[in-house]
């Protein structure tokens, strides 16, 4: 990836950016804040609103990007195709347990105490598989990127 055209990187990044910006600009202006969308009791303000956009298209734009990354990666060849493997369960694991608060910004009002138990539940064990899955990733594509990266060093020290 160094040599090659990484264009798409920073505009997914440049974008990530202003996402998180903008949400969290938005979030603090005080119509949003005292605007509420639906029934009081949900807690749903625009503020809330604007805030689970903005985070929620940054946090899906992450993963585009580390599904982009792992494509270029394995695409490369050496030392980059072993370690393209750890690039998407890496991301996942960072991603499920934000995607986690970032839903609660508008359901969370909406889910009682027993639903509240069952959604953590799912990001528990979700969070759980990612790690699991970059674990098992590990285990296989560890040795071949350290083999690849020694004959790299010799290559360079001949």
């Amino acid at each position: 990836m160094a040599g090659s055209n990484v264009t798409w990187l920073i505009r997914y990044i440049l974008v990530i950016v202003v996402a998180l910006i903008l949400a969290a600009a938005i979030g603090e202006l005080e119509l949003f804040k005292k605007t509420v969308i639906g029934a009081p009791k949900l807690k749903l303000t625009a503020a809330r609103l604007a805030q689970f956009l903005g985070y929620g298209a940054a946090l899906t734009l992450l993963w585009m990007l580390a599904q982009r990354a792992a494509q270029e990666f394995h695409a490369q060849g050496g030392w980059q195709r072993p370690a393209s493997y750890f690039i998407l369960p890496l991301a996942t694991l960072v991603v499920v347990p934000a995607a986690h608060q970032i839903l609660l910004l508008v359901f969370g009002g909406m889910i009682g105490p027993d639903l509240r138990k069952i959604y953590d539940w799912i990001f528990i064990l979700g969070t759980i598989a990612a790690a699991v899955w970059l674990a098992v990733a590990l285990f296989q594509y560890l040795e071949p990127l350290l083999e690849e990266l020694r004959s790299r060093s010799k290559t360079r020290g001949s």
